[in-house]
């Protein structure tokens, strides 16, 4: 696979795991116990339904026209409920792309709390989807159960397992089969998804720093014969293997470099974008 040689920016990281470049600097909301994970109100769900018919079309354009994301094999999805996905994380886009992935279906997006703690868009994100990750081991027990509750009812649930957002990044990062969890509880079927980028070209060469295209794996179901452990490995591995090969195939132009560095020659300046 040939790749650019000279990208815009470098990034120099300590930890693939724990290093988060999104650049967002939001004061993090607590999410505990208290915290309404999934608002069963009468009226907070005609409003959603109302949101929601008017964010769509708008979302459609900004991931089409403004991006210029294209989606392939999204019909992997047609007549899917229920469905777990999960893919890399890569641009604020994310928060839309599963949306465009299940329709008509609605979906589910959990997220890092920083999500839902920007004061006056706290509402409008829930409805659009978004569940947090409990900042305290007392809100996992109400979260865990709202995920059964949203699974149950048919929507589909988005993870994004690399945990940060890394903008524009070609490859796959190391993710454990932790967030594997769910389909294994629920017995559900997986589908994977990869955003690649590649050199813009015509017309898209002049304002967009890369062609972004979504792949879309066909349905993994969990191996349910094996104990939960191991059926959450097997699991993760196949879509992190689905991921890499699409990283190989199609990831071919890095807008931004990622190089990995020692702490012996790192400080937090240096972790900036250089």
């Amino acid at each position: 696979m040939k790749r650019n040689k000279f990208p815009k920016k470098t990034i120099y990281y300590k930890d693939p795991l724990k290093d988060d470049f999104a650049g967002t600097k939001i004061k993090q909301q607590k999410i505990d116990s208290n915290y309404n994970f999934v608002p069963k109100n009468f009226f907070y769900k005609i409003g959603t339904y109302i949101l929601r018919g008017i964010a769509m079309p708008i979302i459609f354009i900004i991931e089409r026209f403004y991006y210029g994301i294209k989606i392939k094999n999204r019909k992997a999805l047609k007549g899917l409920k229920g469905v777990y996905l999960y893919g890399n994380h890569t641009g604020v886009y994310d928060a839309f792309t599963p949306n465009l992935l299940s329709f008509p279906h609605r979906t589910k997006i959990i997220a890092n709390p920083d999500a839902v703690s920007i004061k006056g868009l706290r509402n409008i994100v829930k409805m659009l989807g978004v569940i947090p990750i409990p900042t305290t081991y007392g809100g996992m027990q109400k979260f865990l159960k709202d995920i059964e509750y949203c699974h149950n009812r048919g929507e589909n649930i988005a993870i994004y397992p690399e945990a940060h957002i890394w903008p524009y990044y070609i490859g796959v990062r190391p993710f454990a089969e932790t967030s594997f969890r769910y389909p294994i509880k629920d017995g559900a079927p997986v589908v994977a998804f990869f955003t690649a980028f590649e050199k813009p070209k015509g017309i898209g060469k002049l304002f967009r720093k890369a062609k972004i295209t979504v792949y879309v794996s066909d349905p993994i179901y969990p191996d349910m014969t094996l104990n939960r452990k191991d059926a959450q490995e097997k699991l993760r591995n196949e879509v992190y293997s689905y991921m890499q090969n699409c990283a190989d195939k199609y990831s071919t132009h890095e807008v931004i470099r990622y190089i990995q560095i020692g702490d012996e020659v790192c400080d937090e300046e240096e972790l900036k974008i250089a």
